[in-house]
């Protein structure tokens, strides 16, 4: 038994103790718990069945008996840090609009940037993002239509066989970036779709949204 649980254990037999008759079943009431549970948290004796105390019946205990059982500060802070750091790495993306994966087109909604839905995302890194939902099959081999794809704007250099999203004068396209010829190239199980040819990369360039980092759909 470690020396913190042992610690924990006789801090609550002596709270008890204290109280004295009908302790047990009142703290057992307090935490939601069966009686006998907390009988095995008091139990000093190794070779009998015993159980640890969670974080949040320590607290309990800590509004029952009024008192801090030991170890619970350094608890909730290791608890918080863990807390943090997992918030940290949740970053809340604004779903946009729809963007077209076929032909450029202007997008469907215009909703102010305060009445749009927020995803949550984990591990993304740093960036600008954005969420589009996307319309049409033409990247239907890693984006199905209704499929979301995540766009980081701050992520504007164009990488040979990277998936970008374009803008050409309001309208836009979701498109894999093809250097040599420069050009806008479908990735889909529809031969119908063609890429769309520019006379150079800095045209490219200039229409570029920003680089496709995720996408995904929910079935």
């Amino acid at each position: 038994m470690k020396d913190l649980q042992l610690q924990q254990r006789r801090w609550l037999s002596e709270q008890l103790k204290a109280r004295g008759r009908g302790a047990r079943s009142a703290l057992a009431n307090h935490l939601g718990i069966r009686t006998d549970a907390i009988s095995r948290m008091t139990n000093l004796d190794g070779a009998k069945e015993n159980r640890e105390i969670s974080l949040a019946e320590l607290i309990g205990m800590a509004e029952f008996f009024e008192d801090e059982p030991p170890g619970l500060k350094e608890a909730r802070s290791k608890a918080k840090d863990i807390r943090d750091r997992t918030e940290a790495k949740i970053t809340r993306v604004p779903l946009l609009d729809t963007v077209p994966a076929g032909k450029l087109a202007a997008p469907m909604s215009q909703l102010p940037i305060d009445q749009v839905p927020l995803l949550a995302f984990a591990d993304l890194g740093r960036g600008d993002f954005i969420a589009l939902t996307v319309r049409g099959d033409s990247m239907d081999r890693i984006s199905p239509e209704s499929s979301t794809i995540i766009v980081n704007k701050a992520d504007r250099t164009l990488v040979s066989n990277k998936a970008y999203v374009f803008c050409d004068r309001g309208e836009v396209t979701f498109k894999l970036w093809k250097p040599d010829p420069p050009r806008l190239a479908p990735l889909s199980t529809n031969p119908v779709h063609e890429p769309r040819y520019l006379k150079t990369k800095a045209e490219a360039e200039r229409m570029v949204v920003g680089r496709v980092k995720r996408s995904f759909l929910d079935l």
